[in-house]
């Protein structure tokens, strides 16, 4: 069984690399710089969509990833046991809590100003231009993961919402992985895949409430609702055999991701844990 990796522009990325396209890349820039101003992305400064000092504080906000699962109290257990519910419970410690660890999430930064505001950039404002910062960044999560280049590993996408991408024109999260793959900053043994996809008519049901700005706004237990029983990854036992790591781009409560790890459990899989570029403060729980 074959498996499609994402976005494999390699062709593309060597011509881009040639002495005269870097030229009349530049040269469309500084056009465009003169038709459509640009400012920094985090503080506003002229002329560039992420200024050095900018530029340095993301990557500084980035250069140590750290384990981020005790945030987010959606999250899936790290290994499924037939007789506990599909998400993780409260974790308040009490005695009579099941001993079960919630699934490991290696993120490469917090939701901070300036790596925040570089992401609402990528994803909502159109500076694709800014897919190599957060590549990098996802980059370096990567290979922070526990195990990871030991065995074939894949890593597997949230899936964008449709509604999402006809209003941007494109896939951020497919962009990054698609730098990720084509730099070749990948992890050994690990490839790009899209395994999980939204069910057919799920969104336009009406399960997701996409005419919001994804699950922004709302509580842990809506954003639960709002996703739950949504993505497929195929047929039971068609990827048994498979590892495979979750990436999204941020993680607050982890319903999404606990939604692509249920698709892909229900598909055979085994999750080893999940990937995102930045962990925010998850919501109340009350809504």
């Amino acid at each position: 069984m074959s498996f499609p990796r994402l976005i494999p522009f390699r062709e593309a990325d060597r011509v881009l690399q040639h002495p005269a396209a870097a030229g009349l890349l530049r040269a469309c820039r500084e056009l465009r710089s003169v038709l459509l101003p640009v400012v920094c992305a985090v503080c506003a400064r002229p002329d560039e969509s992420l200024c050095n000092g900018c530029a340095a504080a993301v990557r500084h906000a980035t250069l140590r990833p750290f384990e981020a699962s005790s945030g987010a109290g959606l999250l899936p257990f790290q290994e499924e046991d037939p007789a506990a519910d599909a998400f993780c419970p409260a974790r308040d410690g009490s005695s009579e809590e099941p001993q079960y660890r919630p699934l490991s999430v290696t993120a490469a930064g917090r939701y901070g100003t300036a790596l925040a505001r570089v992401l609402l950039a990528c994803k909502n404002h159109g500076h694709t231009d800014l897919v190599p910062v957060l590549g990098t960044a996802m980059a370096r999560a990567l290979h922070s993961v526990p195990g990871i280049g030991q065995d074939c590993v894949h890593v597997v996408p949230v899936p964008g919402k449709t509604q999402a991408r006809y209003r941007r024109g494109y896939d951020p999260l497919a962009l990054i992985l698609g730098y990720v793959g084509r730099r070749g900053l990948l992890p050994g043994k690990t490839h790009v895949s899209r395994l999980v996809r939204y069910r057919p008519g799920a969104e336009a049901a009406g399960w997701l409430r996409t005419r919001t700005a994804g699950q922004k706004g709302l509580g842990a237990r809506a954003r639960r609702r709002n996703v739950h029983g949504t993505m497929t990854a195929g047929p039971p036992g068609s990827l048994r055999g498979l590892k495979v790591v979750v990436a999204d781009d941020v993680l607050t409560t982890g319903a999404t991701v606990a939604e692509a790890v249920r698709a892909l459990r229900g598909a055979g899989a085994e999750v080893v844990g999940a990937v995102v570029i930045a962990a925010a403060r998850a919501p109340s729980a009350a809504r």
